[in-house]
């Protein structure tokens, strides 16, 4: 079983050691305090969004996870909250206009990790471990996967389960091209003994390496991150709503 993570809330400025890529990691239901202020750094297009979910608590939790995600930004941009500008590609994945730092943003119910990275592109996920889902799915992997999933007892099941989605996903975003295979590609995020990837071709021709980190942010909940290049070392920063830029 991984380690909880441990994760420390940031003082001063922040910067990047030489390979390095920064986890941040919010509980969305704690910080409801921050919320009016983080609404007025968000962009129309934002606000139009958080406006489509019917809820109120998923309303919330996405202005809290993109108004974080923006006060977050502002510190390694040494700028406020509401100025940074993105630009979204073919997948809809968010980037800076600027492209000063890479960055991707997962949550699963209250919780919220962050990824942000000075140079490679960078994919995270994190789930819930919560039965059903792993049995309602089962019946749509691949029979090897299937077999290997098999073979182990619950809970061990469930959790690799979990960790295999969240490779695959975190894959996916770092990537920017969707889970174009679905599942038919999920039996490959199943070892968890080989975290490598095979690498891919991109612009010109050149190769791309990647590479996966899982971690546990939370108990309950399994995530993983996906980056390109060559392996690095991670920071584990906690989003707190007293930090600077929360009102951008």
């Amino acid at each position: 079983m991984l380690t909880i993570c441990t994760w420390n809330a940031p003082h001063g400025l922040l910067e990047f050691k030489d390979g390095e890529i920064h986890l941040w990691r919010a509980d969305l239901d704690r910080s409801t305090n921050a919320l009016p202020a983080l609404k007025q750094t968000l962009a129309p297009e934002e606000l139009t969004k958080a406006g489509q979910f019917r809820l109120e608590r998923d309303r919330n939790r996405y202005i809290l996870a993109h108004g974080a995600l923006r006060s977050i930004l502002s510190r390694y941009l040494k700028t406020t909250a509401g100025e940074p500008m993105f630009r979204y590609g073919l997948q809809g994945k968010p980037e800076l206009v600027s492209d000063a730092v890479r960055f991707n943003l997962s949550h699963s119910h209250d919780l919220v990790i962050w990824a942000i990275s000075r140079g490679p592109d960078v994919g995270v996920d994190v789930e819930r471990v919560r039965p059903g889902v792993d049995e309602d799915v089962a019946g749509c992997v691949s029979p090897r996967a299937l077999r290997f999933l098999e073979a182990l007892p619950q809970p061990a099941r469930r959790r690799a389960f979990f960790q295999a989605w969240t490779r695959m996903e975190a894959y996916s975003k770092a990537r920017g091209e969707g889970l174009k295979s679905g599942l038919e590609t999920f039996e490959v995020f199943l070892d968890l003994s080989t975290p490598g990837l095979p690498p891919t071709v991109g612009d010109g021709g050149r190769e791309r390496r990647w590479w996966l980190q899982d971690f546990a942010p939370r108990r309950g909940y399994a995530a993983a991150l996906a980056a390109q290049g060559e392996k690095c070392g991670l920071t584990f920063w906690k989003w707190q709503p007293r930090d600077r830029g929360d009102s951008g």
